[in-house]
């Protein structure tokens, strides 16, 4: 009897990490546009998360091109166009995002305004938004295409996982899961045993409400969701 076929990659990781990343830069562009919503404290620690958002995307664009391009290319080189494009885009972003970060310092000391970082934070979101649509239009349909999930999740866990603490971890997914509503086809694709999902996941998707913990707790940032867009 023929082993049955393997499953395609589910590139659900991604689409709840680009979710996460389009949400939190709605949010800290609507309290960097009400700026009595920030508090001399809540100022820094909105650019310090704005430091650890940016060094996240650093991290998630060297993982692709580094190894997820590169592979993708040699299972379909047909795809180069696409590829190539992808790494373009990384390149284009970086000046932008090396903005905010400069301006998110500058938050942090006290030496920059909310209307500096705004600025500097929509600078970043046009570009960046019409790179993530790209790539979960294009990029992620050559990826389903060309590998299956054993290879998928291989991939993840040597570009954005080994290395990792297990607090940087917690953190991370915290960050990812916080506004998500989780529907049950999404609970079934991401595969989360009910004990799991209904004593930690769940609780973590309404933590931008609580005080202390977020950032965003007391403001309208609270209402503004990951909006997950399948790839």
């Amino acid at each position: 009897m023929p082993d049955a076929p393997a499953r395609p990659a589910d590139t659900l990781m991604m689409s709840l990490f680009h979710a996460a990343l389009r949400r939190d830069l709605e949010r800290a562009a609507l309290l960097l546009e009400n700026p009595g919503t920030l508090s001399l404290r809540r100022s820094r620690r909105l650019g310090r998360h704005l430091l650890w958002l940016m060094g996240n995307l650093r991290w998630h664009h060297e993982g692709e091109d580094h190894y997820l391009w590169p592979l993708l290319l040699e299972r379909e080189p047909g795809g180069s166009a696409v590829l190539d494009a992808m790494k373009a885009e990384h390149d284009a972003i970086d000046e932008p995002l090396s903005r905010l970060e400069s301006q998110s310092r500058g938050l942090v000391a006290g030496r920059t305004g909310p209307g500096e970082v705004l600025t500097a934070l929509n600078a970043l979101t046009e570009p960046l938004m019409k790179h993530l649509a790209h790539e979960e239009g294009e990029g992620m349909a050559i990826a389903s295409r060309v590998l299956d999930h054993r290879e998928w999740k291989e991939f993840e866990q040597r570009a954005w996982i080994d290395g990792s603490t297990a607090t940087q971890s917690i953190r991370f997914l915290a960050w990812m899961a916080d506004g998500v509503e989780w529907q049950k086809p999404l609970r079934r694709r991401a595969a989360l045993p009910a004990p799991l999902y209904w004593s930690v996941v769940k609780p973590l998707s309404f933590i931008a409400r609580v005080p202390g913990p977020s950032i965003w707790a007391g403001t309208p940032a609270t209402q503004i969701k990951s909006r997950i867009t399948p790839t």
